[in-house]
């Protein structure tokens, strides 16, 4: 199955039951749940020169990069 960006992080089952993932659930989407994580850590050990914009655009890229690699192993 190959990891999208843009589907939900955590989805929910079907309201009815059926197990059919709901791809228009509220929520974190996997590339901004990887960002927050990858921000983490960016925070910690980038450079203290390093601004926040910086560390954030890392995380945002980063993210991305996560997702192109991970939906490649397929």
């Amino acid at each position: 199955m190959a990891t999208i960006g843009s589907d939900p992080a955590f989805p929910q089952s079907a309201p009815d039951g059926g197990g059919v993932l709901d791809r228009n659930a509220v929520g974190l989407t996997k590339r901004e749940y990887f960002a927050v994580h990858l921000f983490e850590g960016a925070i910690a050990k980038l450079s203290v020169n390093a601004t926040l914009q910086d560390k954030a655009n890392y995380a945002v890229e980063a993210a991305d990069a996560l997702c192109k690699a991970l939906s490649a192993g397929e």
